[in-house]
């Protein structure tokens, strides 16, 4: 059971940079994000013209991803007991496919580790 103030739950798993996360949350995580920015992609170019409002929901909706996705993958990269800074490689081209292909397949650490206590949950 959680202490009081740790549990688990979406805004964690999305919003927040402390604890683990396992292989299916990251993967859920992050074709929620993939989802959600291909219907404001849809919903944008459908129209003739493409309006400020409709530009600042793609850009709002695409800077909440990407800070998401790096939280993710820092949990994900604390969960096979790795530092998080490694996850600023999913922003290079070159290296983000790699490492989300590694990131969804790597067994976490079965054990507690300096970054919490196992997969899918907060740190204390």
């Amino acid at each position: 059971m959680a202490l009081p103030g740790r549990e688990t739950s979406v805004g964690w798993a999305l919003f927040q940079w402390d604890g683990r996360i396992g292989r299916r949350v990251f993967i859920l995580g992050t074709l929620f994000w993939m989802m959600a920015n291909a219907a404001v992609i849809a919903f944008v170019t459908g129209s003739d013209d493409i309006s400020p409002g409709s530009f600042s929901l793609f850009l709002t909706t695409a800077s909440l991803s990407l800070v998401s996705l790096l939280m993710l993958g820092t949990k994900r990269l604390h969960d096979i007991g790795m530092p998080g800074m490694a996850s600023v490689l999913l922003l290079l081209p070159a290296f983000s496919l790699i490492l989300f292909f590694v990131l969804c397949v790597w067994p976490p650490v079965q054990d507690d580790n300096r970054y919490g206590p196992g997969s899918d949950m907060r740190s204390s």
